[in-house]
């Protein structure tokens, strides 16, 4: 990854909008310029980061870092700091930044900033800039691609290997706990989420939520099991989802679940560069489902429809397919398309791929079987 690269645009994105500086700390964005941090889930982001990303208008970019990760030094990509404490780092803004009007990025640590930007600055102006990493990674370089295609790669392979352990008496822990083995066993540096078996068992009592079925109770035949699960690799998520049924399904099950998997591959195939906005995608997904008469299950499920997100060092990423997304298609973005079925008492189904943008047609990078459905029950 030509990190150098991505800090040049970064602080000429910072300059044409009239920044000062620009501040960073543990997040999506650190890790997506510097390579030096793991760290990518927005809940787990430090309220006091022991890292920041610092950029300040014509000044090199630099990485103040607490001297417990030393043996990042190496590895980064611009002059790191390392220091004791938050005395040091005030020291050290005090010297580099100019002006007053400082980006950072809204995280959890951004009180922190904040607070030290008014010991640093006289009425400092703190303006949001998370937008401006955001942008940045809409599109996808070669060498992340690659790195997604693994990822989409290692789903497909452990999806393969945990249906053969689906059988009555399994239940959706042990199924959970077994993607993540079977993930990290293959080379994975962790899941993306804690991975989900979801139980739905048909001719049963409506609920409001689809997961009532007890975590620990083995699999029963009449069952619906929808995946969810992704893992980290190289630094870089996927999301995933395929569905199942243990035993012969009724005929309204099955057909849902091939019209879902028809919907999805109509619903790709028009993702190509400017053509649609991420708003309209959903309503394409409706149109497929409603002439096949599943869009009522769609909209149980979608309510707010929203069908999914972009997906790269953070496992969400902006732009997200939902309504007020005014955003076309573009080469090189990577989607995470998840629309779901639900018909409470009945089934819950979902099918999820990710999906490279091309300049022509779309690629899927997840291929495993859209057939198989039904699941012997010995």
């Amino acid at each position: 990854m030509d990190y150098v690269n991505r800090l040049r645009q970064l602080q000429e994105k910072m300059e044409s909008r009239l920044f000062d500086g620009l501040i960073y700390g543990i997040g999506p964005n650190f890790r997506y310029f510097t390579g030096l941090s793991a760290t990518w889930k927005r809940e787990e982001e430090p309220e006091r980061p022991d890292a920041i990303l610092l950029l300040a208008r014509a000044a090199e970019p630099r990485i103040i870092m607490d001297e417990s990760h030393s043996e990042w030094v190496e590895r980064a990509p611009v002059e790191v700091h390392l220091v004791k404490g938050q005395i040091e780092i005030v020291d050290i803004l005090n010297k580099i930044l100019p002006g007053r009007r400082i980006g950072i990025g809204p995280g959890p640590a951004a009180g922190y900033l904040r607070q030290m930007l008014q010991r640093v600055l006289r009425e400092p102006q703190v303006v949001s800039a998370d937008s401006l990493g955001e942008e940045m990674r809409y599109r996808k370089s070669e060498d992340e691609i690659a790195v997604l295609r693994k990822a989409a790669v290692l789903c497909d392979q452990v999806m393969g290997e945990v249906v053969e352990y689906i059988r009555p008496g399994t239940s959706q822990t042990e199924l959970e706990e077994m993607i993540a083995e079977f993930g990290c066993r293959a080379g994975a540096e962790s899941v993306s989420f804690s991975p989900t078996a979801g139980y739905v068992k048909s001719d049963t009592e409506p609920t409001d939520d689809p997961f009532v079925y007890p975590k620990d109770d083995g699999l029963v035949p009449g069952t619906s099991i929808a995946f969810d699960f992704g893992f980290v690799v190289d630094g870089y998520c996927s999301d995933f989802g395929r569905s199942f049924y243990c035993g012969p399904a009724p005929d309204h099950i099955r057909e849902a679940y091939r019209a879902l998997q028809q919907s999805q591959l109509h619903l790709i195939s028009r993702m190509k560069p400017g053509q649609l906005l991420l708003s309209e995608l959903f309503d394409v997904a409706e149109e497929a489902l409603d002439q096949r008469g599943y869009g009522d299950r769609l909209r149980a499920r979608l309510p707010e429809r929203s069908l999914g997100h972009q997906i790269g060092v953070d496992l969400h990423e902006n732009p997200r397919l939902q309504p007020e997304s005014d955003v076309t298609l573009q080469p090189g973005m990577v989607m995470a398309v998840e629309p779901k079925l639900w018909l409470p008492g009945e089934y819950y189904l979902r099918v999820e791929d990710i999906v490279l943008i091309t300049n022509d047609e779309p690629e899927i990078l997840t291929n495993y079987d859209r057939d198989t459905f039904e699941l012997p029950v010995t």
